[in-house]
C-alpha cells in the first residue's frame, strides 16, 4: 500500500504529469520547472504534514517559501526559495512526498512505550474526606462533535480552542473562510494527486464542519442580544 502511494505521488509530481520538462542537462533529473500546478502540489503536501504554507493557489509567496525553508531544515536538506517560473529541486520532491504519503496514510513512526508505573504502594492510608466535586463547566459547543485525531497535525496534538488560536487569532469566522478556501483548493489539487490525498481532505472537511456549527452558536448567541 505504501509503494502504491508513493507511485501515485510521484507520478503526480513528475514533470510530465506537471506539464514541465526537465532543465538544462548540466540539472537533468536534479530538478523541475515550479510551474503553478507543481507548487500547489507542493503547497498541498506541506499542508498535509502539519506545515502552514498559507493559500494552496500556486503562488510561492512568503508563507510558502517559509513552509520550504522549515521543511528542508527538518530534513536536512540546504534552504532553496520557490519562484514562480523557476526549478524545484527533485530532492525536495522526494523528501516531500516521503513525508505526505507517510502523513496522509497514518504512518508516522509510532512514540516509544511509556514506561511501566510503579508499583501501588499497598500500604494502610489514613483516610481522607474526599473533596466535594466541581460541577462541570457547561461547554457551549458541546452540540458540536469533533474528532481529536482531526487536530494531530504533523505531530502537534491540538484542541479545537489552540488550533483556533495558534492558526486564527481565536476568531471562528475567520476561521470558517479560511478552512472553506483551504478546502477547496485542497479538493482541486486531490483530482491530480488521487486517493492518498482524500484522507486529507476529508479531514479538512470535518474540521470546517466543526467551525462552521461553532459560528452558527456564537452567531445565534450575538442575535439575542
Amino acid at each position: 500500500m505504501a509503494a502504491s502511494v508513493l507511485v501515485a505521488l510521484s507520478v503526480a509530481t513528475s514533470p510530465a504529469a506537471a506539464g514541465a520538462p526537465t532543465v538544462g542537462v548540466a540539472n537533468a533529473g536534479n530538478a523541475v520547472a515550479a510551474t503553478p500546478a507543481l507548487v500547489r502540489q507542493v503547497q498541498f503536501m506541506l499542508s498535509s504534514i502539519g506545515i502552514d504554507p498559507g493559500p494552496i493557489d500556486g503562488v510561492p509567496r512568503q508563507l510558502t517559501n517559509s513552509a520550504v525553508h522549515k521543511f528542508e531544515q527538518q530534513v536536512g536538506l540546504p534552504a532553496m526559495d520557490l519562484v514562480s517560473g523557476g526549478q524545484i529541486s527533485t530532492g525536495l520532491l522526494d523528501r516531500l512526498r516521503q513525508a505526505a504519503s507517510s502523513v496522509l496514510l497514518g504512518m508516522q513512526p509510532q512514540s516509544p512505550a511509556a514506561a511501566a508505573p510503579p508499583a501501588p504502594n499497598t500500604a494502610p492510608q489514613p483516610a481522607v474526606a474526599a473533596p466535594a466535586p466541581h460541577p462541570p463547566s457547561a461547554d457551549r459547543f458541546a452540540a458540536c462533535p469533533y474528532d481529536a485525531a482531526d487536530f494531530l497535525i504533523g505531530g502537534t496534538q491540538y484542541t479545537p480552542d489552540s488550533f483556533l488560536e495558534t492558526g486564527f487569532g481565536g476568531a471562528v469566522p475567520t476561521a470558517v473562510d479560511s478552512l472553506k478556501k483551504r478546502l477547496q483548493e485542497a479538493r482541486e489539487v486531490t483530482q491530480q494527486i488521487g486517493g492518498p490525498a482524500l484522507k486529507e481532505v476529508q479531514r479538512q472537511a470535518r474540521v470546517l464542519s466543526y467551525f462552521e456549527c461553532r459560528l452558527k452558536i456564537e452567531q445565534g448567541a450575538a442575535a439575542k442580544y
